[in-house]
């Protein structure tokens, strides 16, 4: 389509031409996306994007993308336009797997945009932006499409509470494909991390890594947190650092141990722990060989 539009002021392109100039859009794309630890390179990989968008031309986005298989864009400033350029490639390409918009200033009309394609991304890192709960709203209902293939979700702050929390926990709940998530730097609670727990609890959870780092957990919380986690054989980390655990939560911890098999990691730093509680913590290496403690 698009050679032929050119073609109404150029005159007829031999298909030879046509070749060569797809052939050269797929190195340089390819190119492009092996090179985004700059801001140019970033900057570069999105004119592209955007000028793939422009063709309006299904064949050449596919062809362009064919080997790509990771978008990352992190620490750059991404307008509305420019998350819906991302979902429009993303929705015509079923190679992309790991999509990075962290620190990319998007907010809930950002979201919205990306919205669409969201679903068929395996990993999907959005921390850091100011989506609310209203933004984590939609992207809970990329992870209830029926289609989702999100195995990986990042959400470190972005501004979710314990009021929003319930409709992500809904949507985790109806989720078998999701392994890996951090809420971390959310401003959750006892209340939200109860929250949390309801989906923990649900068989068809899958979760094997967990990042709830400074969520605003106390004691309280902590022993409901357990009790879910209790119920989850598939746990590999877990990550409640930077929160307010006291001593109170310690043997709670340790009872945690023995019913998670596949426990490798479990993250305690910077809680309010005594020297006495962070030597029985430590101790629980003893009780599981290979287990590390930090604390």
């Amino acid at each position: 389509m698009t050679a032929r539009v050119l073609e109404e002021f150029l005159g007829p392109f031999p298909h030879e031409t046509t070749c060569r100039v797809i052939d050269w859009v797929k190195e340089e794309v390819k190119h492009q996306s092996r090179n985004t630890g700059s801001e140019a390179g970033k900057r570069s990989l999105l004119n592209t994007l955007h000028y793939l968008f422009e063709s309006q031309n299904r064949g050449l986005v596919q062809a362009a993308l064919g080997s790509v298989e990771t978008l990352s864009f992190s620490g750059m400033t991404l307008t509305p336009i420019d998350c819906a350029v991302l979902s429009h490639v993303i929705g015509l390409c079923d190679t992309i797997k790991h999509l990075d918009l962290q620190d990319c200033h998007i907010q809930c009309e950002g979201i919205q945009r990306l919205g669409p394609g969201l679903h068929k991304c395996q990993e999907l890192r959005l921390g850091r932006n100011e989506l609310g709960d209203s933004g984590v709203k939609l992207v809970s209902a990329a992870l209830r499409n029926p289609e989702c293939k999100i195995q990986k979700l990042w959400l470190g702050t972005v501004g979710l509470t314990d009021s929003g929390a319930e409709d992500l926990v809904s949507a985790l709940s109806t989720n078998p494909s999701l392994t890996e998530l951090s809420l971390s730097g959310n401003k959750l609670g006892d209340s939200g991390v109860k929250l949390v727990s309801a989906a923990l609890r649900n068989p068809e959870c899958k979760i094997q890594k967990l990042e709830l780092f400074n969520v605003g957990l106390t004691d309280s919380g902590a022993e409901d947190l357990v009790s879910a986690l209790s119920t989850n054989p598939s746990l590999t980390e877990l990550d409640l650092g930077s929160n307010s655990l006291r001593d109170r939560s310690v043997p709670a911890l340790r009872r945690l141990i023995p019913t998670l098999p596949s426990l490798e990691w479990i993250r305690l730093r910077w809680n309010r722990f005594s020297e006495t509680g962070r030597k029985e913590l430590r101790s629980l290496q003893e009780l599981r060989p290979g287990l590390r403690v930090t604390v």
